[in-house]
């Protein structure tokens, strides 16, 4: 009887120990940054902004990104103002957000949250989506807002990122989730991979700005690690 709860009270001390190792890994890791470059001095940039709410990140891009001859990344092609409810003129800009679906769709206010939710993205039992929303130009004097610029390299590595992130159909065009939008600005879509504790919202938007050789740390799951 010692020996069990002995082996119980251990049991207990881990699993509360567990949210502060989490903690001290993310930390450790956000300040350790992969592959990183500056961009190609004397071409053309892109911004990127980075865009907090204190625990989930997005990636915000410009809507339609001129090169000249070289080919162009318009998002308004990719998705479409008729996936979106209300009128996008004067929204130049369109940010990406990756999570768990059911999470995503249930959740539309602080409110909303509920554990047995909050328990199945951890687990990672459901599919993911993405949450779009078209906005105006980040304001970077709010400390929610964190600029970097890209080449044109850097640029076209993140857009490919973002958009094999997309689950689409045969047509090759993302898939909507039909009036799961929050408002009349965004739209949600069917997304691959799985949330977990590992692969977060965060980290997701740590993966994007590593595959496109833009700062970041080589683990990035809360969002301290991206917009400080």
């Amino acid at each position: 009887m010692r020996l069990f709860r002995r082996l119980l009270l251990g049991l207990l001390a881990l699993l509360l120990a567990i949210p502060g190792l989490y903690g001290l890994a993310a930390l450790a890791f956000a300040h350790i940054h992969g592959p990183a470059r500056e961009p190609q001095s004397g071409t053309e940039t892109v911004p990127v902004y980075l865009i907090s709410n204190g625990w989930h990140v997005w990636l915000a891009l410009p809507v339609n990104q001129s090169e000249g001859d070289a080919a162009a990344i318009d998002w308004g092609d990719w998705l479409p103002s008729t996936d979106f409810a209300g009128d996008l003129n004067g929204r130049p800009y369109v940010a990406f957000g990756w999570g768990d679906r059911a999470f995503y769709l249930a959740t539309r206010r602080p409110a909303d949250f509920r554990l047995p939710l909050a328990a199945g993205a951890l687990l990672g039992r459901g599919p993911a989506a993405m949450h779009v929303m078209r906005m105006a130009r980040p304001d970077t004097t709010e400390p929610d807002v964190r600029r970097l610029d890209a080449d044109l390299l850097q640029y076209h590595a993140l857009a490919a990122y973002i958009r094999r992130s997309f689950a689409t159909g045969p047509d090759g065009q993302p898939r909507p989730i039909p009036g799961a939008g929050y408002g009349a600005s965004d739209a949600f879509y069917e997304a691959k991979g799985h949330y977990s504790p590992f692969r977060t919202c965060n980290e997701w938007v740590g993966a994007a700005l590593r595959a496109a050789a833009l700062p970041a740390g080589l683990w990035t799951p809360l969002p301290f690690a991206l917009v400080p």
